[in-house]
């Protein structure tokens, strides 16, 4: 929506729409030079378009832990919980050093 300048109550065409923009581009012998400009424009504003590429930037939230008072204390301490040792698959879905949820800011670390 930014890269086109959209608002939340602008129309967006659908995919149909847009194919048949596409199309008519292609016919008029346009599609090729309107790529080599927006390529171009790209790379003077410090970005390299690479073919075959897709970009992806959607966010997925982290697992949440739900860990009881126990667990965690056996996390601190190092140790694997006793109810998770004979489960491999709720090992393999715990992040028991707490990567999930650890950024680091300026040099102060944000859970």
């Amino acid at each position: 929506m930014r890269f086109l300048g959209l608002g939340l109550s602008d129309r967006v065409p659908d995919a149909k729409t847009l194919w048949l923009f596409r199309e008519r581009l292609t016919q008029a012998g346009a599609i090729e030079g309107l790529f080599n400009r927006f390529d171009t424009i790209l790379r003077s504003a410090g970005y390299l378009p690479m073919s075959g590429q897709i970009l992806d930037a959607t966010l997925v939230a982290a697992p949440k832990q739900r860990n009881t008072n126990a667990e965690k204390a056996d996390l601190r301490e190092g140790r694997i919980p006793q109810n998770w040792q004979d489960k491999p698959a709720k090992l393999a879905h715990k992040d028991r050093h707490a990567r999930w949820t650890t950024e680091v800011h300026e040099g102060k670390a944000a859970g």
